[in-house]
C-alpha cells in the first residue's frame, strides 16, 4: 500500500518512521525548514520512555500534486490547520483513501463539504509527544516494557470495509495495534470530553503535570468536568465509548477517578504525550474547548466544571 503521511509533525514523524523500518511504502510530506531538515537527515524520533533513538530515510516530498497516485494519505494535522489541506486533498484525484487522524468534536460535515464519502475515514493515534529542534520525542506506551497504545480507526457509517481492514494491517505489520470503531464520530467525541478538561488543568500549572497531580482542586475539577461532558453526549445520544474499562471512569465514585487520573498525570507518559503536546497546541486545545461548548449549548446539562477549566484554555 503506497502511503503519504501528510504532515510532518511529530505523531506523523512517528508513524511514518515505524511504518518505514518495518518495510512499508512510506513517504512523508514537509515543507520549509522541516522539508530540507528531513531531506538532509531523515527522520530522527527518540522515545522518551526507553531513550532508544531512530533514524530513517524516509522519501520526503513538499507537495501533493493533482495527478501523484497514493493509495492511502494519512493527515496528521491540528483541526485547526486542515483548510488549506482539505482544498489540496479535493483536487488530488490520484490519491484512493484519505484517513484523518486527529481531533475531531463536531463531526465530519465540513470534510464532505469538499471530499466524497467514500474516500475518507477517520481515526486517532495512540502515541503522543512533541519536537525539539526537528527531533520527535514521543511515547506510545505507558511502560517501558507495555504494549504499545493502539490506534483507533472507523468508517463514518461504522462498516469495516476491505480498505479499513488493509490499513489495519498496515499499521499491524508494524507492531501498532489498531482498534475498530463502529461508531468513530461518538469515540472522537468522548475523547474530547476527556481531553478538554484534562487540557484546562495543565494550563492552570503552565503544563506541569506533575503540579496537577498534586492540586486536588484541579484533579476534582477534572474529573467532574469529564462526567459532565459525558452526560451532554448522552443527552445528545452518543453511546459510551469502547472498549468497556473506559466506560469504568462514568461509573466508579469520584475518588477512585481522582487516584487513577492522579497516578497518569504522575507518569512519564502524561508529561510525553498530554503536557508536551498541550504546551504547544494552544489554539487547538482552545478550538476544541470552543467546539465541544457548541455541544453543550444544544442540550440543557449543567457544565459548572468544564466552564471552570475551560477558562484556562481561552
Amino acid at each position: 500500500m503506497k502511503t503519504l503521511f501528510f504532515g510532518a509533525g511529530p505523531l506523523g514523524s512517528v508513524y511514518a518512521h515505524l511504518l518505514h523500518e518495518a518495510g512499508a511504502n512510506v513517504t512523508i510530506l514537509a515543507r520549509g525548514e522541516r522539508h530540507d531538515w528531513l531531506r538532509e537527515n531523515g527522520l530522527v524520533v527518540q522515545n522518551e520512555l526507553t531513550g532508544q533513538r531512530g533514524t530513517s530515510q524516509v522519501s520526503v516530498v513538499s507537495e501533493l500534486k493533482p495527478d501523484d497516485k497514493f493509495d492511502l494519505v494519512i493527515v496528521l494535522i491540528r483541526k485547526n490547520k486542515l483548510t488549506p489541506v482539505i482544498k489540496v486533498l479535493a483536487a488530488s484525484h490520484g490519491v484512493k483513501n484519505i484517513l484523518f487522524m486527529g481531533n475531531n468534536t463536531l463531526g465530519f460535515d465540513d470534510y464532505l463539504k469538499h471530499l466524497p464519502a467514500e474516500k475518507v475515514l477517520f481515526g486517532f493515534p495512540g502515541a503522543g509527544g512533541g519536537m525539539r529542534e526537528q527531533v520527535v520525542h514521543y511515547t506510545d506506551r505507558e511502560t517501558p516494557k507495555g504494549k504499545r497504545k493502539a490506534v483507533t480507526i472507523g468508517e463514518i457509517d461504522g462498516v469495516t470495509r476491505g480498505r479499513t481492514v488493509a490499513i489495519k494491517s498496515l499499521f499491524e505489520s508494524a507492531a501498532i495495534p489498531v482498534d475498530l470503531s463502529t461508531d468513530i464520530d461518538g469515540w472522537l467525541k468522548y475523547h474530547a470530553a476527556l481531553v478538554s478538561p484534562l487540557v484546562g488543568a495543565l494550563y492552570k500549572h503552565d503544563c506541569d503535570n506533575q503540579l496537577v497531580s498534586k492540586d486536588k482542586e484541579a484533579l476534582r475539577s477534572l474529573v467532574r468536568a469529564a462526567k459532565e461532558g459525558g452526560r451532554v453526549l448522552s443527552a445528545l445520544g452518543f453511546k459510551k465509548r469502547q472498549p468497556f474499562k473506559f466506560n469504568l471512569f462514568y461509573w466508579l465514585p469520584e475518588f477512585l477517578n481522582m487516584m487513577a487520573v492522579k497516578g497518569l498525570l504522575e507518569s512519564k507518559f502524561a508529561e510525553v504525550a498530554f503536557a508536551m503536546h498541550a504546551k504547544s497546541a494552544r489554539n487547538e486545545m482552545r478550538d476544541l474547548a470552543c467546539e465541544f461548548k457548541e455541544l453543550i449549548d444544544k442540550t440543557s446539562v449543567d457544565t459548572p466544571s468544564i466552564d471552570a477549566l475551560r477558562r484556562f484554555t481561552a
